[in-house]
């Protein structure tokens, strides 16, 4: 069984997906998948919907300096 597949949505690279202990890991090709980026997925077919998903979405994409707020505030004492 492969380790790590390239995810396409049309003609549009979407990203790839690894395999690791816990399932598989989505890493975006694109601003567009960005959202998915670092998403553990339990199969390879669940991350391709995943970014299927996402391009049919007409929100934008998550950009990255919110993602790093994210991180950040449970790291913040309140």
């Amino acid at each position: 069984m492969s380790k790590s597949y390239i995810i396409e949505v049309g003609s549009e690279s979407a990203g790839i997906v690894v395999r690791d202990r816990a399932g598989f890991r989505f890493f975006s090709a694109s601003q567009r998948f960005s959202s998915l980026d670092g998403r553990l997925f339990r199969s390879a077919r669940d991350a391709e919907r995943a970014a299927k998903n996402r391009a049919l979405s007409k929100k934008p994409a998550c950009p990255e300096f919110v993602k790093s707020l994210r991180r950040a505030l449970p790291k913040l004492p309140f």
